[in-house]
């Protein structure tokens, strides 16, 4: 799988990490998955609602996951899946991202405190564990 994103999203999923910081962000990325590629055709900034610590977790808000959802599908498109930062670590998945993981969804997490590095996963079911993507940038 190939995960295909425009420069100028790549850019603004930067800022809001770098403006959230020193708490993680969140957002959606929208697109659609053609075979082995899945191509964004938009990220939307959210609100993080984590309820503890935002420097350790996100929890991107219902109320406008439901609202993309909705436009994704007035334009063809879908929800294909999320990023989000890490602030001290590395931009591999944690176990709270593992747990919150919903099969089939691209994760793209980019990590503030590593010279804004960026790595793209996506979760297999059946072994409970990610496996990286490759990102090309578009």
């Amino acid at each position: 799988m190939v995960l295909k994103i425009k420069n100028e999203d790549l850019k603004k999923i930067i800022n809001h990490c770098l403006e959230s910081s020193p708490e993680e962000c969140c957002g959606l990325l929208i697109g659609k998955k053609i075979q082995h590629e899945v191509i964004i055709e938009r990220v939307k900034i959210t609100k993080n609602i984590y309820p503890y610590d935002k420097r350790v977790g996100y929890v991107v808000d219902p109320l406008e996951y439901l609202e993309a959802e909705k436009e994704a599908e007035k334009e063809g498109l879908e929800v294909v899946g999320v990023y989000h930062s890490h602030i001290g670590s590395q931009p591999s998945p944690s176990m709270r991202d593992l747990e919150q993981a919903i099969p089939g969804y691209i994760y793209l997490i980019l990590s503030v405190s590593y010279n804004l590095t960026f790595r793209a996963w996506i979760i297999e079911e059946e072994k409970k564990t990610f496996r990286e993507e490759k990102i090309e940038i578009i």
